[in-house]
């Protein structure tokens, strides 16, 4: 039951964070404190290989575990660089409740990234579960006959991007764990290779100066919630999977949107959310998820 409380717990900081990202775009004068929250989740998950982990740092200085290192570090980079930046930017768009919506779509493009880089085939049932999580996040998504606001169409095409950011850095993770099973130090090493690539990113194209107060200007309470949500929320599943199962926290974290539309209805008021639509939405992914994680 305690893995069930902390994944429910993982889900509340998510979507505490999509609401902390709208409200610090409206502080923003850089990259709205992407920069700031990949620094903390490295930070953060240090902490706990130092604490809890189960490889020695003695141990991963062998060169029989460098591709391993190797694929942890592309995860984070497909994690972090691409996914949580398109995940802001994707947020900041079609709003925090959408764009949360739309990374439950994760779970489906791991099915072909899983099949292409670890050679793992889906049966009938992971498909079908594929195409009701779909299907669910169609349901919001797709605009009723009438309505006046149209959705913007990159916003949606980046939120995509983002789902699919995810899912790759999971199997580049899942490539990494087979030799390094300690996920606390694959998500350090993850987060530390993108802020450095971030970081040479921002200075090669805006120069030294200006690229450093690009990723390191937004630093204000509602940057630091940001960060300390996404982080927290990422500790707390990797806290939950040792107690629960992978099917329980994959379920309960659908619960971020419903989650993120409270927050919305009820303290930000920052977009408008139907929610008939959205309850309908979230109980079918939660069993389009059911069904993906279900399959052996």
């Amino acid at each position: 039951m305690t893995g069930e409380i902390l994944a429910t717990l993982a889900a509340f900081a998510y979507g505490l964070a999509g609401v902390f990202i709208i409200q610090g775009k409206a502080k923003a004068r850089g990259d709205n404190g992407v920069f700031l929250s990949i620094l903390l989740t490295f930070g953060m998950s240090l902490c706990l290989w130092v604490g809890w982990g189960k490889v020695a740092a003695g141990d991963i200085m062998v060169p029989e575990v460098f591709p391993a290192m190797a694929a942890f570090a592309v995860a984070g980079v497909l994690a972090n660089v691409v996914g949580r930046q398109s995940m802001y930017r994707a947020t900041e768009m079609v709003g925090a409740v959408r764009a949360g919506l739309m990374r439950r779509m994760t779970p489906i493009f791991a099915v072909p990234c899983a099949v292409v880089l670890l050679g793992q085939y889906p049966d009938a049932l992971r498909i079908t579960g594929a195409l009701i999580v779909l299907i669910g996040v169609a349901i919001y998504l797709v605009q009723p006959t009438g309505q006046s606001h149209a959705i913007p169409k990159t916003g949606l095409v980046v939120g995509v991007m983002s789902a699919l950011a995810y899912a790759l850095a999971y199997c580049f993770r899942g490539i990494g764990l087979v030799s390094i099973p300690d996920a606390a130090l694959g998500a350090s090493i993850g987060a530390l290779f993108a802020a450095v690539i971030l970081l040479i990113c921002a200075l090669g194209a805006k120069g030294v100066k200006a690229g450093w107060t690009y990723i390191t200007i937004d630093r204000s309470r509602q940057h630091w919630q940001t960060a300390l949500a996404l982080s927290t929320g990422q500790l707390l599943q990797f806290f939950a999977l040792k107690t629960a199962s992978v099917l329980s926290v994959a379920v309960l974290g659908t619960l971020e949107v419903l989650f993120c539309a409270v927050f919305v209805l009820v303290i930000t008021r920052c977009e408008t959310v139907a929610i008939i639509r959205l309850l309908i939405a979230s109980v079918v992914t939660m069993g389009g998820t059911t069904l993906l994680f279900l399959s052996p």
